[in-house]
């Protein structure tokens, strides 16, 4: 028999505590709301946010590490508004570099873009999917099936989450 190929789930395991950071940084908090969130210091979030980065090394953004989060189900993604907004071809290009890309040459170069336009264009997209910054709309998007595996359905209740998730949904909504 051959061996079993393993998935990105089982190669990749965040300790609990890495876990509770994850939770919070794809709901688009930063560093010091996770960490008056959690009863932390700056620099312990800073050392998990550092681990959790050698987990996922190709992972140089902070949007860009929410998606391997929630790619590698390690957490929920964070609520989302029901309604998924109508997003352009274009919408969802800019979407997808900016969970993928490292940099903002890259992210203009993916989605037809100039580089002067493409952080106004990110905000306009925050904006009109109602995230408060580009990690959080990395989390709607994943949260509404439109990058890569939905864990979730926005509507699902966390009592239907595996509780691994549900630990990670609680962290972030508080219910």
């Amino acid at each position: 028999m051959p061996p079993k190929i393993r998935t990105r789930q089982e190669l990749v395991r965040l300790t609990p505590a890495e876990r509770r950071v994850a939770a919070l940084l794809v709901a688009g908090l930063g560093n010091s709301q996770i960490a008056e969130r959690l009863g932390l210091s700056t620099g312990s979030v800073t050392g998990h946010l550092r681990h959790i980065s050698r987990k996922f090394p190709a992972a140089l953004t902070r949007e860009a590490k929410a998606h391997a989060i929630l790619c590698a189900r390690q957490v929920a993604p964070p609520p989302a508004p029901k309604d998924v907004p109508k997003l352009t071809e274009f919408d969802l290009r800019l979407l997808r570099a900016v969970a993928e890309l490292p940099s903002t040459h890259d992210i203009a170069h993916a989605a037809g873009v100039a580089v002067t336009d493409t952080r106004p264009a990110i905000q306009d997209l925050v904006r009109k999917t109602n995230a408060t910054n580009a990690v959080h709309l990395v989390g709607h998007a994943h949260a509404w099936g439109l990058l890569g595996d939905a864990t979730v359905p926005p509507h699902q209740s966390p009592a239907a989450l595996p509780p691994e998730l549900s630990a990670a949904r609680l962290a972030v909504t508080g219910r």
